[in-house]
């Protein structure tokens, strides 16, 4: 097949009969040039999105991220798909991808992130939950890092939010979760003075958080505060504006947020406007 755009030494895009593949090898975007035949006989990997849009964002992270990586949510979303009774959707190989970059780099610098919700993932959901438990194993095989069991809640979370149903939604009011979503939006465009744009994958990973965190707190309407998370003082003198507006959001929910919910949202607010 013809080489339609080489994505980084080891992944292209090609195409054929009107169809488009992304083949990952070793070498195989390697002094290539569009228009040229791709060798097959260096292929490890073969993805076909059929939801356009998920394409395109897909291609777009593939140019930023290694390979590894690609691989490695692949052979997590197959072993999802084995254990689970239901279909993922295709947007799911764009979200892990970036969520394992992104915590892998995080513990390169020594930062981890625990996650609050991991107690009642683990309970509500057991089967995504075991999934990503075994993901962990993978990824200390492959990137020798030994996670704690709580970053299974992570991935698991990530597999529950590709579900290709409306379940979600159904948890709360869905009128009021979009309302208050768009809510926080034009207040963190407004007190950053910024655009944000809504078709990055930013701001995908922003609403996914704020959904989340709105199904727990319709489940628990205090929200327990939990201890203090050091990386918050970080927040504050690294990141004074993102900290001022992750306490206008905090006001508008009209809720007392834990340091670690204030740390998550500030992360997010820092990306959203980072990608601007």
């Amino acid at each position: 097949m013809k080489i339609k755009k080489i994505l980084n030494n080891n992944a292209v895009l090609v195409g054929k009969d009107g169809k488009d593949f992304i083949w990952i090898g070793a070498g195989l975007g390697f002094k290539k040039k569009l228009g040229q035949e791709a060798d097959e006989t260096k292929i490890e990997k073969v993805f076909i999105l059929h939801q356009k849009k998920a394409e395109e964002r897909f291609l777009s992270l593939m140019e930023s991220i290694p390979v590894e990586y690609v691989s490695l949510a692949d052979n997590i979303i197959l072993l999802a798909k084995n254990e689970l009774s239901y279909e993922l959707s295709e947007t799911l190989y764009i979200s892990l991808t970036d969520h394992l970059y992104n915590l892998v780099k995080l513990y390169e610098q020594g930062l981890t992130i625990n996650n609050r919700l991991s107690w009642e993932i683990k309970k509500f959901y057991p089967k995504e939950f075991e999934v990503g438990k075994k993901a962990l194993r993978m990824i200390e095989e492959q990137e020798s890092l030994a996670l704690p069991e709580e970053e299974a809640g992570n991935i698991a979370m990530h597999i529950i939010n590709a579900q290709m149903t409306d379940e979600l939604d159904q948890l709360g009011d869905v009128q009021l979760t979009t309302k208050k979503i768009r809510d926080i939006i034009v207040l963190i465009r407004l007190s950053s003075k910024r655009e944000i744009d809504e078709d990055s994958l930013a701001f995908d990973r922003f609403v996914t958080h704020l959904r989340f965190f709105f199904q727990r707190l319709e489940k628990d309407s205090h929200l327990k505060v939990a201890k203090e998370n050091v990386l918050l003082n970080h927040i504050k003198e690294q990141y004074q504006k993102v900290y001022e507006i992750m306490l206008l959001v905090e006001q508008y929910l009209q809720v007392e947020l834990s340091d670690d919910e204030k740390v998550y949202l500030s992360l997010h607010i820092q990306k959203l406007i980072e990608n601007d």
